[in-house]
């Protein structure tokens, strides 16, 4: 029960001091801006611009496209920038989350409030040790330790847990630091 307390009063404090609408301002750059008179006769904007206007004037319209599934990838490349981790990695045989992973929990947790059309699908890994089924089992339970805290930001409709186990390693290897970076959950954005 200390846990639990401990655990909703860390987040409650990172959610208030960490702010993506800060973080965008700060690594976006700012656009450059090309006026008319930069210019001249023969350069490739003007081609551009004129075939632009030409279909404009055929009835394209970029307002009858369905631009989200471009701007989507866009806005979690941006994402991806920052100093978020799309990897969380586990103790032997644990699911528990610690406080560094919490931290990075609530910036995805932040980023999916400021983003509501995106989807979000929790991967979770084990190691080789262990039997298929209680790798996929122990897999399933290290995502959803991290919806839960998700969940108290009342994310948890637009979560999807799958575990695949031992199945996808990152490394081949037969070693600690193999089976080190083979324990984690991945954050696939949909």
């Amino acid at each position: 029960m200390l846990k639990i307390i401990s655990l909703t009063i860390t987040i409650v404090l990172f959610s208030s001091c960490s702010s993506v609408d800060y973080l965008y301002k700060k690594v976006l750059p700012k656009p450059n801006v090309v006026t008319i008179e930069d210019r001249t006769e023969n350069t490739q904007e003007n081609v551009i611009e004129a075939d632009q206007s030409s279909l404009q004037s055929q009835g394209f319209s970029i307002s009858g496209v369905d631009t989200s599934s471009i701007v989507e990838p866009v806005v979690v490349a941006d994402f991806r920038n920052t100093d978020v981790s799309f990897v969380l990695y586990f103790f032997y045989d644990g699911t528990e989350i610690y406080e560094d992973s919490t931290k990075q929990i609530i910036k995805h947790a932040n980023f999916m409030r400021n983003n509501p059309a995106l989807n979000l699908r929790l991967e979770g890994h084990a190691d080789e040790r262990g039997t298929r089924e209680y790798n996929l089992a122990l897999g399933e339970n290290r995502a959803l330790s991290v919806k839960e805290i998700l969940g108290l930001y009342d994310l948890s409709s637009r979560v999807e847990v799958i575990s695949f186990g031992e199945e996808k390693p990152i490394l081949q290897h037969h070693d600690e630091d193999a089976w080190q970076k083979n324990r984690r959950v991945e954050f696939v954005y949909q």
